[in-house]
């Protein structure tokens, strides 16, 4: 058990990142394609400008246009060095807390300089199922860019129109953050190897018990035993509250 490596974040972790960090992350990631996607555009912008005598009436000469817009450039090639995903980060790079205070820094610049400070907030792609192009395909996701105020509760695709609840499409980021679900065993392996937390099966089985942890059932039958997986994730948040809650005791 650490400390998140973010700064001014005192939060309790066995990752290099707390659970809310990892969230702000993924949410920042989340941007940066888009963020690409549509910043050519911002590179490409020019401007006109007169002469320093220009006058106030427009006498002056115009000026040779600027060939590109340099710091949307470079925030280009900064938003390419950010990583895919944020669990990676927490679970493996000690300097996860820097790449969040430079995702921070670089995404709200990209969002201001594409979008224009407050005025839109991207929330990634619909993957709305459409139909298949020939009958028996699998329905298509549909690739619409969700973007929408920050205020706004809904968002509406502009490609399929369908409307989603903005506090739903934060419900999918938080579950993709909680990992893939998996039996007990490796669960525990993955999170040894990974955060350095040592569970144990009957650990597992008490936090069950006292309804601290969910799970979900991987094979129902009715002749052999319900097998029980776990989100990693939610495993590694109870040990997180039960070591901190140790931790207050003592």
């Amino acid at each position: 058990m650490t400390t998140c490596t973010t700064d001014d974040c005192n939060r309790q972790t066995a990752l290099y990142l707390c659970t809310d960090c990892i969230v702000e992350l993924d949410s920042l990631l989340a941007d940066v394609g888009p963020l690409l996607q549509f910043i050519g555009g911002a590179i490409d912008q020019t401007a006109v400008t007169r002469s320093p005598g220009a006058s106030g009436g427009g006498g002056g000469v115009a000026k040779s246009r600027p060939a590109m817009n340099v710091d949307a450039y470079l925030l280009r090639a900064w938003l390419h060095q950010l990583p895919a995903r944020a669990y990676e980060e927490a679970a493996d790079n000690a300097k996860a807390g820097e790449i969040l205070y430079m995702a921070r820094d670089w995404v709200g610049k990209a969002r201001d300089l594409v979008w224009g400070p407050e005025d839109s907030r991207v929330y990634g792609r619909c993957e709305e199922p459409l139909d298949g192009e020939a009958e028996g395909d699998d329905p298509i996701p549909c690739d619409g860019r969700l973007v929408a105020h920050p205020d706004d509760i809904t968002v509406k695709c502009p490609e399929c129109n369908a409307v989603h609840n903005v506090s739903d499409i934060m419900d999918k980021l938080r579950h993709k953050v909680r990992g893939e679900p998996m039996p007990p065993a490796g669960v525990r392996e993955l999170l040894r190897a990974k955060a350095k937390a040592i569970i144990t099966k009957k650990d597992i089985e008490n936090w069950v018990s006292r309804g601290k942890l969910a799970y979900v059932l991987d094979h129902v039958s009715s002749i052999s035993r319900d097998r029980k997986i776990y989100y990693p994730g939610d495993v590694l948040k109870v040990f997180e509250d039960m070591r901190a809650r140790s931790r207050a005791l003592m």
